[in-house]
Order: C-alpha cells, then structure tokens, then sequence
C-alpha cells in the first residue's frame, strides 16, 4: 500500500475509535437522563391528578351538603389512592424507574372516601380517562360525613 492509502485507513481507524468511545460514555448517559425525565414526567402528571381531585374536593366541601359535582380526569398511570382520616390527605405511591419508591400527597378540608361507600378509603385505578367522576357529599347510615369521589 502507499502511503496516501496507509494515511487514509489510519484515520478511518482513529475516527471508528472516536465514535465507540463516544458511544459508550453518551449512550448510559442518555438512557439516564431519558429514564429520570420519564420518571418526573410522571411523577408531575400524578401531582396533577391529585390536584384536580383536590379542587373538586374544596369546591364540594365549600358548598351546602347534598351537593354534588361531575367532571373527567386523566389517570396517568396504574395507581392507588389511599385517604387518610386523620391528617385529610389523598395519597399514592409511584414506583420509578430504579425501583425506588415517592409518595406524592394533597391535603384535603376533610376526610374523602371513595366509591360511594363512607368506610372505603382505598381504591385501585387503571390508567385512563374517567369521563364521569362524582364528587359529593356523602353521609353513612350512622349520621357520619364525609365527601366521596367516585371513579365511574
């Protein structure tokens, strides 16, 4: 070979090693950022969730009792919601991509209970749109109130 193709081939070499060097350091680097942005995506979107669920909830709280309120929400992923009595807040557990787990939370005026039952403080939802969500005050047998969201 003469030396004009040993020049050639020899940076075709130096250049292949440039691009797997490149490649080995930018592609971990990029499924990282890739996963933690999916992760806030996510995490963000949840926060929402809860939020709009917390408006309706004051929005129902602030009115007289009997009143009730129909509106859509997007569940953004597979979830469950846990109401505490105590401390009035809504809950859920996110499991993120490096399989730790966040808890995201909203205060709410008062306790919430779920699916027309006063005693259900838990539910499981499935991600999708609920076209029909019901928030309303809800009072049980025994004279106890609380506002339920029902997930239709």
């Amino acid at each position: 070979m003469d030396n004009k193709g040993q020049l050639a081939l020899e940076y075709l070499l130096i250049f292949f090693i440039f691009i797997i060097i490149l490649s080995v350091i930018s592609i971990p680097l990029l499924t990282d950022s890739i996963e933690s942005t999916e992760d806030m995506t996510k995490a963000v979107e949840t926060k929402n969730f809860l939020t709009e669920i917390q408006k309706n909830v004051k929005l129902i709280y602030s009115l007289d009792v009997g009143s009730k309120r129909t509106f859509s929400v997007y569940v953004p992923c597979d979830m469950n919601l846990n109401s505490n009595f105590t401390s009035y807040n809504v809950r859920t557990t996110l499991t993120l991509s490096d399989n730790t787990r966040k808890t995201i939370s909203v205060d709410m005026p008062c306790k919430v209970s779920f699916n027309g039952n006063i005693n259900y403080y838990y539910v499981s939802l499935k991600k999708g749109w609920y076209y029909n969500t019901e928030v309303k005050w809800y009072t049980s047998s025994s004279g106890e109130r609380s506002i339920n969201v029902n997930f239709k």
